[in-house]
């Protein structure tokens, strides 16, 4: 059995003292607790170890916690803390999970004298200023021009050998060194997942049409899109899949009010391909972790069945969204990992409120575990550092702080 499929059983619940306790026992790690009922139950355990047991739906000493930020978000709070790296920061607030990338290795990619650069899948954008800083933004859809799918073979389409597998098991290596952490590989989502890059190469709006009227050509993108992305993962669990606990796919389907498109769409075009990669991972010994914004709460039976095993990213603020609902209706076949809105919450709240909300996420989603907490999105630079302080404090996590 390999790292990256850890067996955990929990034996049945006994009572003793006036508490319920329970016993765990991660073969790999060798170790065994004996802890209270509730989230504080289990106590001492390293941060990989948290992850993998609320993953196998078990309460754990506390909820385990991310992080992600902007790049100004980032230099802010490190400002904020008198702190200059990134890791200092994580320790800080007790991150029980790490995000190492693969460099890139392929060609080299073009920059433009108008400030813009194109990607690696010939997609190209252009940072646009705001208040803060800048976002990119796509002005150049290599596909927009394709009529026939056949079309498709001869585009320059990108290799995964264009990124370094084996520098990324020697980071994880010396990630080891310093602590024990959770492995989630994100690349296969950002910047984009199998519908996301399709939509890029193509258009979107050209790539919606494609969906009703050419779908043989919008299904052959994500095709090709999809043996890229599981020729890359065959190499990164290659390297390193002892140590990659999760792999996080994107693709954006909903909206705040509710889905891109229909399920019937979606289960023809969509679907297939995330299934045959999600079948992939679980073959080779992680688990998929699926990022969606939005209203998704009508999908989540259908992400079930093609192998989705945590859903990112919680947004309980858009429709049909109650946390309540979805723990009871999904919470046995399905973990969590978000919840804590960057729309109001973190950035319009005060730190009271971000407290507040926090246990309200820990008391509905982390009861009988497979609930890692963090924000729904990257925090953006209009959220104050002390809020973000608060949002781990709360959970315990917060360094000279814990529960």
């Amino acid at each position: 059995m390999t790292q990256a499929a850890i067996a955990i059983w929990p034996p049945p619940a006994y009572h003793l003292g006036g508490r319920t306790q329970r016993k765990y026992l991660i073969e790999s790690h060798n170790f065994y607790h004996d802890g209270g009922a509730g989230v504080k139950g289990v106590t001492g355990l390293l941060p990989r170890e948290r992850v993998l047991i609320a993953l196998s739906h078990q309460e754990t000493d506390r909820v385990p916690v991310d992080f992600m930020a902007t790049a100004e978000t980032w230099a802010r709070l490190k400002s904020r803390l008198g702190m200059t790296e990134n890791e200092e920061v994580l320790r800080h607030l007790g991150i029980d999970l790490r995000h190492p990338r693969q460099p890139y290795v392929g060609p080299p990619l073009r920059q433009h004298a108008d400030g813009s650069w194109t990607d690696a899948w010939g997609v190209r954008r252009r940072p646009v200023p705001h208040e803060h800083g800048t976002y990119d933004e796509i002005i150049h859809h290599p596909l927009a021009g394709v009529k026939d799918a056949g079309e498709l073979a001869s585009f320059a389409w990108p290799q995964p050998e264009w990124w370094d597998a084996a520098a990324l098991a020697d980071e994880i290596k010396a990630m080891d060194a310093q602590g024990s952490y959770a492995i989630a590989l994100e690349e296969f989502g950002d910047p984009g997942g199998i519908f996301e890059i399709a939509w890029y190469l193509r258009g979107m709006e050209q790539f919606f049409m494609d969906m009703a009227v050419e779908p043989d050509i919008a299904y052959e993108i994500m095709r090709h899109v999809a043996r890229f992305y599981t020729g890359m993962l065959e190499r990164v669990l290659a390297a390193a899949g002892e140590r990659l606990d999760l792999i996080w796919m994107s693709d954006d389907i909903a909206h705040q009010h509710g889905m891109l498109m229909s399920l019937s769409s979606w289960r023809d075009l969509i679907a297939p391909h995330h299934e045959k990669f999600n079948r992939r991972v679980h073959e080779l010994g992680s688990r998929v972790m699926y990022h969606c914004c939005g209203a998704v709460r009508p999908f989540l039976p259908a992400l079930i069945e093609i192998g989705v095993d945590v859903l990112d990213v919680l947004q309980f603020s858009a429709d049909q969204m109650d946390p309540q609902e979805i723990k009871a209706s999904f919470g046995d076949r399905l973990c969590f990992h978000g919840g804590v809105d960057v729309q109001s919450t973190l950035p319009q709240g005060s730190p009271e409120e971000v407290r507040r909300v926090v246990r309200q996420r820990i008391d509905v989603l982390a009861r009988d575990g497979g609930y890692i907490l963090a924000p729904t999105h990257n925090i953006q630079i209009d959220t104050a550092p002390e809020n973000i302080l608060a949002m781990y404090e709360e959970v315990g996590s917060l360094e000279g702080r814990k529960l």
